[in-house]
């Protein structure tokens, strides 16, 4: 069977298999009917892998872990000797923590995070023997769930034995990561849409709808500004004592820096040309958040930019919510190899009882909300 299969290695072994359906490191015959036969019996597994029940669903799930070997990662784990296995992108550090609040949900149902609203506007005077004013309290409250997110991998023994460079070996850690990265993305996910700016919450409304200035040492102290003008709930201005975050794009991050990290400002005085020391400097927190121009499509996705409370602040923008007890990944792997007739626990590495798989899984809750728009600003750029 073997007389007209020529063995190749290196470079030339790659250029076969990108040719002949990445076979590895064999030259085959050519196709013909044998081909398309064994395709449309591929075909068969999958169809009865998936839809068969009882004793022949089972036999059919079988037959699929086992044809699932070399063929899936013919590069991985094909017949070429000279490999290496590349190193992976670097992780970017998470970012929802600078400007979003974390809080904890006992259990699945909605969690509001009540607003007490009155009470402390500026006294009323009272005269001599007259009645003190009542005062009213209301309440406002935003809404915060939490949901289950996951994912799996699966392997088969085969792949595992043939896995030279311990490749799979870092499938765990990418499934920790990933949820990682699904924390960043909820939180930023409450800022923008694939639209651009979120507008249920970025809205005339909320007096913080989004304008058109470009991110320059001007629009960003006017946005100061406005937001320091605005009056909360009981009519009283808005304390910004512990700085507000600039949250900008990559694209942005370098004209950030330049502006908040400068050590004089010049300004105008009628006729005349001041410099200042820069008053920004210790008013502004940069924090750069790759994800809004991942989830943001639009043409202004690369100049918006916004002004967040800090994330301690009492009155947070943005709130990021944990299952109590289930905070972390919960990061698993399956453990069904069985025991040994002699005695002894099975490493999973070896393959569970009945398929000879090997299969990781995440289990991540998490959700995330908008909370208060007053100390909020959003500008599309120019």
């Amino acid at each position: 069977m073997l007389d007209n299969i020529e063995v190749l290695t290196g470079a030339a072994a790659v250029a076969e298999g990108e040719q002949t359906g990445n076979e590895g490191g064999f030259r085959a015959p050519a196709r013909g009917p044998q081909f398309a036969k064994r395709l449309i019996e591929a075909a068969d597994i999958w169809g009865e892998a998936l839809h068969a029940g009882g004793l022949a669903g089972f036999k059919a799930r079988a037959r699929l872990v086992e044809a699932l070997a070399t063929p899936d990662f013919p590069y991985l784990l094909g017949g070429v000797i000279d490999r290496e296995l590349l190193r992976e992108y670097n992780q970017a550090p998470s970012v929802w923590s600078k400007f979003a609040m974390r809080t904890t949900l006992r259990d699945f149902r909605e969690k509001n995070l009540i607003d007490l609203l009155g009470g402390r506007g500026i006294l009323d005077p009272v005269k001599p023997g007259e009645e003190y004013k009542a005062r009213a309290a209301t309440e406002s409250k935003y809404a915060i769930s939490v949901g289950k997110r996951g994912a799996r991998f699966a392997l088969t023994w085969e792949m595992l034995v043939n896995d030279d460079l311990d490749a799979f070996r870092t499938l765990p850690g990418r499934l920790s990561d990933a949820s990682h990265v699904t924390e960043d993305y909820l939180a930023t996910s409450q800022l923008v849409t694939s639209t651009g700016a979120n507008t249920a919450f970025f809205k005339a409304a909320n007096g913080n709808a989004p304008t058109a200035l470009a991110l320059t040492t001007d629009n960003l102290a006017a946005a100061i500004t406005a937001v320091q003008n605005r009056k909360d709930s009981d009519g009283n201005p808005i304390d910004l004592s512990a700085g507000v975050v600039l949250l900008v794009p990559p694209s942005l991050e370098m004209t950030a820096m330049q502006i908040v990290n400068a050590v004089e400002i010049r300004v105008t005085d009628g006729s005349n040309q001041l410099v200042t020391a820069n008053y920004l400097k210790s008013k502004v927190t940069i924090v750069v958040d790759p994800w809004l121009t991942v989830i943001a499509t639009d043409g202004k996705a690369a100049t918006r930019w916004f002004l967040l409370p800090q994330p301690t602040a009492p009155r947070p923008a943005i709130a990021v919510g944990f299952l109590r007890g289930h905070e972390v990944p919960d990061l698993r792997v399956k453990s069904d190899a069985g025991m040994r007739v002699g005695g002894g626990v099975i490493d999973p590495t070896e393959g569970s009882f009945d398929f000879d798989d090997l299969q990781y899984r995440v289990r991540h809750v998490i959700g995330a909300a908008t909370v208060d728009p007053k100390v909020t600003y959003c500008s599309d750029g120019s």
